[in-house]
C-alpha cells in the first residue's frame, strides 16, 4: 500500500505591525492619515485602558516615523501621514493629488516643483544666487507659455483666479479653465514648501524633483549646456531632441518640460 505524502505548506509568516501600517498607506495612497486614523484601522484603540492606549500611538508613532526616515511615506502636515507616490523607474518625480479626495495639505522640500492647476502648469525654480522664487506659467491646450513678472520669496500667498483687490500684496492671479477664485495657499519658508488646497473640486496636483532625482537632471542638463551652442540653449525643440537622444541611445529617461525646467535653472544661477 502507497503511502500519501501530503506537500509541506510553507508558513505564512504574519506581517509585523510595521508592515500593516506601510500596506494602509499603500492601499490609499491619496489620503493622509492621523496615527488616530490608523489606530482604528489596526483596532488597537484602547479608550479603556489609557496606558495600553498610550502603548500603541508610541509603537505605531515609531514606525511611522521610521517609515519617513526610508523615504517610504512622507509628513504632509504636523502629525498627518502619506504614501509617497513615483511613477517612474528611477524616483526621480514624487507626486501627489490634494483637494478634492479629503485630504488638502502637502510639504516638501525641492528648489524645482510644478503645480498642475486645472489646465495650467506653474512651474516654480528657486534662483539659488538671489533665493527667491521665478515662476513659469503653461497652458498646453493653446500652447503658450509665459513667466510672472513677480518674483516670491518666504511668505504665504493665495493663488486664485479672482482679480487682485486693492493692499492684496500675497495675492498671485491665475487665469485658467477649472481654477477657482481661490484655489490653494502657498507658503514658502526657506526649503520648505507647503501647500493648502483649498477643499476645490478639481484639486491641485503636485509634481516634485526628490533629491537624487535633481541631482540626475541637473547632470543632464549640465551636459546638454555644454553641448549646446549659447543661442540654442533656451530653444525648446533643441531640449526636447537632447531627451530624446538620451532616451534611444542611453536609455535614460526624462521629463521633457521638467528637464527644461532645471536648465532654465542653471541658466538662472548662472
Amino acid at each position: 500500500m502507497e503511502t500519501t505524502v501530503k506537500p509541506t505548506v510553507p508558513a505564512v509568516t504574519p506581517l509585523s505591525l510595521k508592515d500593516l501600517v506601510l500596506r494602509i498607506l499603500e492601499r490609499e495612497p491619496h489620503r493622509a492619515f492621523t496615527v488616530e486614523d490608523l489606530l482604528t484601522l489596526l483596532k488597537l484603540q484602547s479608550p479603556k485602558d489609557p496606558q495600553k492606549q498610550a502603548q500603541a500611538v508610541e509603537q505605531v508613532t515609531t514606525h511611522l516615523r521610521s517609515l519617513v526616515d526610508g523615504g517610504q511615506i512622507t509628513e504632509v502636515a504636523p502629525g498627518l501621514f502619506k504614501c509617497r507616490l513615483f511613477f517612474e523607474l528611477e524616483k526621480s518625480i514624487e507626486h501627489a493629488f490634494i483637494g478634492g479626495m479629503g485630504n488638502n495639505r502637502y510639504r516638501f522640500k525641492s528648489p524645482i516643483f510644478r503645480l498642475n492647476i486645472g489646465v495650467l502648469s506653474v512651474y516654480f525654480i528657486k534662483d539659488p544666487k538671489k533665493g527667491d522664487w521665478f515662476l513659469t506659467v503653461r497652458d498646453t491646450t493653446i500652447g503658450r507659455d509665459y513667466a510672472l513678472v513677480r518674483r516670491l520669496r518666504d511668505g504665504t500667498y493665495l493663488f486664485g483666479s479672482r482679480p487682485t483687490a486693492a493692499g492684496e500684496n500675497n495675492y498671485v492671479q491665475i487665469i485658467g479653465r477649472y481654477i477657482e477664485k481661490e484655489h490653494l495657499t502657498l507658503t514658502i519658508s526657506g526649503d520648505e514648501i507647503g501647500i493648502e488646497d483649498h477643499n476645490t473640486q478639481n484639486g491641485t496636483r503636485i509634481d516634485l524633483l526628490t533629491k537624487d532625482g535633481l541631482v540626475r537632471y541637473q547632470q543632464a542638463a549640465r551636459a546638454f549646456l555644454k553641448a549646446a551652442e549659447p543661442q540654442g540653449q533656451k530653444d525648446p525643440v533643441k531640449r526636447g531632441r537632447f531627451v530624446l537622444e538620451q532616451l534611444l541611445h542611453h536609455h535614460q529617461n526624462f521629463e521633457t518640460t521638467f528637464f527644461g525646467a532645471v536648465v532654465d535653472s542653471l541658466l538662472i544661477g548662472g
